[in-house]
């Protein structure tokens, strides 16, 4: 939907089961860019060469291929990374150069790039590059794993007295943990705004959303969120001091936050979303300790696959969060249940006890804490941990 961006994805025949492997980004003229990048102190060479290129604050293309990582592969991985944004750029042409194109990939970690079929996927591609929603749709399904779905979103607004559009694309089903989006998430902006401008948006967009959810507590080393702005919608360029900037700010937000949550729903194994509501933190800083803690927790996602109301669970991750804690100040509720008050257990009736278990058998369950020592406060998101996340991962790369 964005003006001035075309898409497309294709098999180029890195994944054995022949789907779909390889995504292509491109757009009309150079743009403002901006990214965030996974924390993992072992990136894969994409997110090397990709933050490199974004210093320049400008981009015209993205291309992300699946089924392979590019990661752990040495100076080898980097010259196949390059490749792939130089080979992108000589086969559009002009005014695109190598630092203008910004390299993708997901999949197994250790493996080099089939580069031969990389570099052919990238012409085969080219020629077919179009704006709607097949287009995108087809470079939503390209960067997939164990994804299930694809996974996208859109948003408008009035910038200027012009519409404005954010689109997006995302993978992600495991190995998602916080410390930056641990996944793939592309997305593109019409709005005209400067990169310093974009990058500050889209931080606070990712600390937000992608910094909050988790499926397995693991962070990705090929994480990256990389947003392109256009300018196509014909307003003037924003500023920081403009209500504009802020309401443009607040957009990204929640596109992030939609496919964030569309992340979670697509755990690898999930059976059950859960949202971790902390308040009466100290800090923010700590509301986010508390929030990293329980949604990482293999005994609260495993309490929480079998819908077992042991909320004890939630006192340990509590405490070990390393946040501030009065222990005689914490109240803790599951699905409407108050079963923590002031550090103590709350009393439940036989038949209330059933209704809690019950209720916790909801597809999606809400956790309140509240730790009533100040304002801060965060919501997290995470899933439940099942049988069918341990055999997705004892046989992925079988």
């Amino acid at each position: 939907m964005p003006r001035g961006f075309r898409a497309a994805g294709g098999i180029c025949g890195i994944k054995a089961s022949g789907k779909p492997d390889l995504a292509l980004i491109v757009a009309d003229h150079p743009c403002d860019a901006a990214g965030v990048f996974t924390t993992n102190r072992m990136p894969g060479a994409p997110v090397i060469v990709a933050r490199r290129h974004l210093r320049s604050g400008r981009a015209m293309a993205i291309v992300c291929n699946s089924g392979a990582s590019n990661v752990c592969t040495g100076r080898a991985g980097l010259e196949d990374a390059r490749a792939m944004a130089a080979h992108v750029a000589g086969t559009l042409g002009r005014p695109m150069r190598i630092g203008d194109v910004l390299p993708g990939s997901t999949g197994v970690i250790g493996h080099r790039l089939p580069m031969a079929k990389i570099l052919k996927g990238i012409d085969d591609l080219a020629p077919r590059l179009s704006r709607g929603v097949e287009a995108d749709h087809a470079a939503a399904t390209a960067i997939l794993t164990t994804d299930t779905r694809s996974k996208s979103a859109l948003r408008r607004m009035r910038l200027g007295g012009r519409t404005v559009h954010i689109g997006g694309i995302a993978k992600g089903s495991g190995m998602i943990a916080p410390n930056m989006a641990t996944m793939l998430v592309f997305l593109t902006t019409d709005a005209a705004c400067p990169a310093p401008l974009l990058r500050r948006a889209l931080k606070h967009a990712v600390d937000q959303s992608f910094n909050r959810i988790s499926v397995d507590h693991d962070t990705s080393t090929s994480d990256m969120v990389l947003l392109l702005a256009s300018g196509d919608s014909g307003h003037k360029p924003l500023r920081a001091s403009d209500a504009d900037y802020a309401r443009f700010s607040r957009a990204l937000e929640s596109i992030c936050m939609d496919l964030a949550e569309q992340v979670v729903l697509d755990g690898e194994g999930i059976t059950r979303l859960f949202e971790v509501r902390i308040t009466g933190a100290a800090s923010v800083a700590d509301a986010d300790r508390i929030g990293h803690s329980v949604t990482g927790s293999p005994l609260v996602k495993t309490a929480i696959h079998g819908a077992d109301p042991n909320w004890g669970r939630l006192v340990m991750a509590i405490g070990k969060s390393g946040a501030r804690v009065r222990p005689d100040r914490v109240n803790i509720t599951i699905a409407g249940f108050a079963v923590c008050r002031r550090g103590e257990p709350v009393k439940h009736t036989a038949a209330q006890h059933r209704r809690l278990e019950a209720a916790m058998k909801a597809d999606r369950i809400i956790i309140e804490i509240d730790l009533g020592l100040g304002k801060g406060q965060a919501r997290w998101l995470g899933c439940d941990l099942s049988r069918e996340y341990i055999a997705i991962n004892a046989d992925y790369t079988t």
